[in-house]
């Protein structure tokens, strides 16, 4: 009985240890951000790197989102800007953000030795 008892301890031990080493190695992140475009972040078209400049003019879009997928249209890149830092994340998975235009978004991804994001997963905010 002693026995059965000093195995599964050890077994317990060697289970959160494990656990502990891979969650360690994890080298993703999370972004809590906007999906925008290139244009808009990088003063393209926008003259204060948002869509509101360009919804006054009318000329790409009535709101962000309409806004943001013509200026993908127009050539731009989808890219995830980061609310709390400013930071701008361009994606190697952009497929992955289509469906979040110009919308808060929580995303996890791991980011390579060039800067650019992978998608791991994304969900509205």
């Amino acid at each position: 009985m002693k026995s059965l008892s000093l195995l599964v301890v050890s077994l317990s031990l060697l289970v959160v240890s494990l656990s502990l080493l891979v969650g360690a190695t994890d080298p993703s992140i999370v972004v809590i951000g906007e999906v925008s475009d290139t244009q808009c972040a990088f003063n393209v078209h926008s003259s204060d790197g948002s869509h509101g400049s360009m919804i006054k003019t009318g000329t790409l879009g009535q709101n962000a989102e309409q806004c943001t997928r013509t200026c993908v249209r127009m050539g731009g890149k989808y890219v995830l800007v980061d609310t709390a830092t400013n930071k701008l994340y361009r994606l190697a998975n952009p497929d992955r953000v289509q469906d979040f235009a110009a919308r808060q978004v929580r995303v996890r991804g791991v980011v390579d030795s060039r800067g650019v994001l992978s998608i791991i997963t994304i969900e509205s905010r």
